[in-house]
């Protein structure tokens, strides 16, 4: 085990699972677990579900479950030893170091401290005047002001960064690891205009940086940081570290980090951008942790209005409230305050509208209205996206005021649009039918793979896994009597869970999921959860109904076994309709 038991008893009991997840996402009570949206995949409906009497979560939507330490690590990105450090560290208690390889959390350290110095490093090239063309290009964007709130940098051409970081004592590998030289010695971003890229604890994790050449060699205008066991693209958002604090409800969104240093630099501080990639779920998961509310600000151009859609979807699914700025004349938001000053831009942001329509503006604007067949088209497509909106008070005002706009009657056109969303929920539901049919039948299965050759044999396992995790002492007493062994586990990673939990009860006298998570995934605590919760479902998980799931599972030859019953899939259907 990692860390002693008495350590990890005491993290868990200082960091109390509500507590900690209700700082991530909002949770409501619901009887006797709390639910929310779940902050791992985009959802309107919550099956996301804490359990605060085992101290556990389980997602019924995606999988994903565990104690605490799995939440963080999931939730930040994290491996399992800087969970813990993170956990330790809200708790005001000393990680113990004796027994335990830190090597992965050592690794991370080191590459953050790297990406410290090298920051300092880049700022005072920038700033010693020495590179006459990246003092242009800062003095021409109007960045001057920026360049010591935001740590802004430039890259020289030479290996005199890897010179400067070996002399600190980072190794040549440590730097490539933390994409901060390559293995020439040079510069990652030679001749850039470098970004720090700093996450919301204070950490720079990373970096972006502009090239300054008109036609970069490598053709990327742009280069980000890998990612790195410090860094993640899809998790991190320019400048959140800033506007996490600001006082406004609400979030910018915007392309670029010009485009956010522009607002920040004139006093829009909620400013924050996606990072050379596209708008990902994990990035509005981290949004929701400090803000419900979003204007999207991108650029006024054919391809800004593509991905504001995109993010429209994402961030709608993450149950964001979502308006957008539409920018004139195909500006960004740097040209626009440079053009138009900081009055005009708040203007803009007073008159944002809602995404719905938004997106419905944006279909209208693609037809005649003036022509009755072009109404006819228009008004099917107006259906297909008010049709998908589930609250009937919501559908039926945007009804009344498109029908209007297309110069048809409100009940007619409620007519198609009713009509659609009947459709788009049977197909929705018959969709979630056969996902959860293949998922029962093992088809996808990352975790346990086995699962579509032995699916009676992996349900067995399942229900005894589950079971000793209510009685641990289950194991050993079955072990002891010849009940159940380790070579009766077909699957190899439910074997793999037999074998962690058993030893752990005989090494500590006591099972807790946190003393057996350095040993698995966040995806194969998830798994583990959702046999713990299964059985926690069921009234009786005594030793009768152990040794009888023991006794079919060692029936069970490992041919492969077709799918499974009737009555199991149908059960987890209805289970799935009820949450």
């Amino acid at each position: 085990m990692a860390y002693p038991a008495e350590f990890l008893e005491e993290l868990k009991k200082r960091n109390r699972i509500v507590d900690v997840i209700n700082s991530y996402v909002p949770l409501k009570r619901a009887g006797t677990l709390y639910t929310a949206c779940c902050p791992f995949h985009n959802e309107k409906t919550p099956s996301f579900m804490v359990y605060e009497r085992t101290e556990s979560f389980y997602c019924f939507g995606c999988g994903a479950g565990g104690d605490v330490v799995s939440f963080v690590m999931k939730a930040d990105n994290i491996d399992y030893p800087s969970a813990i450090e993170q956990l330790a560290q809200r708790a005001g208690l000393t990680v113990p170091d004796d027994g335990y390889n830190r090597e992965a959390s050592d690794k991370r350290r080191r590459i953050l401290d790297a990406n410290r110095e090298a920051a300092k490093y880049f700022n005072t090239q920038l700033t010693s005047g020495k590179y006459k063309e990246a003092t242009d290009y800062i003095n021409g964007r109007g960045l001057t002001a920026a360049v010591r709130h935001f740590g802004l940098g430039y890259s020289p051409p030479d290996k005199k960064l890897f010179a400067y970081l070996t002399d600190l004592g980072y190794k040549p590998n440590e730097l490539l690891d933390a994409f901060l030289c390559n293995r020439g010695g040079y510069s990652t971003f030679e001749n850039r205009i470098v970004f720090p890229i700093i996450d919301a604890a204070g950490n720079v994790v990373g970096f972006s940086a502009r090239s300054l050449e008109k036609k970069p060699a490598e053709g990327q205008k742009y280069k980000n940081t890998n990612d790195t066991p410090a860094f993640s693209k899809r998790r991190n958002l320019y400048a959140m570290n800033f506007a996490k604090n600001s006082k406004e409800d609400f979030f910018i969104l915007c392309e670029g980090q010009t485009d956010v240093i522009a607002l920040h630099m004139s006093g829009f501080t909620n400013a924050i951008a996606s990072l050379g990639t596209s708008f990902s779920e994990e990035q509005a998961a981290l949004i929701r942790r400090y803000k419900n509310k979003v204007v999207i600000c991108y650029d006024g151009d054919a391809a800004g209005i593509s991905k504001t859609n995109v993010v429209i979807k994402i961030l709608s699914g993450a149950n964001v409230e979502t308006k957008v700025v539409s920018l004139p004349d195909g500006c960004d938001p740097d040209e626009f305050i440079q053009k138009y000053g900081k009055e005009r831009f708040s203007l803009l942001l007073q008159k944002s509208i809602g995404q719905m329509d938004y997106r419905c503006g944006q279909a209208l604007a693609s037809y005649d209205l003036k022509s009755a067949d072009q109404r006819v088209i228009a008004s099917e497509k107006l259906a297909d996206i008010i049709a998908a909106v589930p609250s009937p008070v919501e559908r039926e005002i945007y009804t009344v005021k498109y029908a209007k706009q297309l110069d048809v009657s409100p009940e007619s056109f409620k007519a198609l649009i009713e009509q659609k969303h009947i459709k788009q929920r049977k197909a929705n539901s018959k969709n979630d039918q056969t996902k959860l049919i293949r998922q029962s039948e093992g088809y996808g299965d990352r975790v346990n793979p086995d699962k579509i050759r032995m699916t009676r044999a992996t349900n067995a396992e399942e229900a005894l896994l589950g079971i000793a995790q209510i009685n641990p002492d289950f194991l050993l007493k079955a072990e002891e009597e010849g009940v159940l062994d380790e070579n009766d586990f077909k699957t190899a990673f439910n074997h793999r869970v037999y074998t962690a939990m058993k030893n752990c009860i005989k090494t500590e006298g006591r099972y807790d999921l946190s003393f057996i998570a350095s040993e698995f995934s966040p995806d194969e605590t998830g798994r583990i959860t959702r046999m713990l919760i299964a059985r926690n479902d069921l009234s009786d998980n005594g030793y009768e109904v152990f040794k009888e799931n023991a006794k079919a599972l060692r029936e069970e030859d490992q041919r492969p076994t077709g799918t499974a019953s009737f009555d199991d899939i149908q059960a987890l259907i209805n289970k799935k309709s009820n949450k």
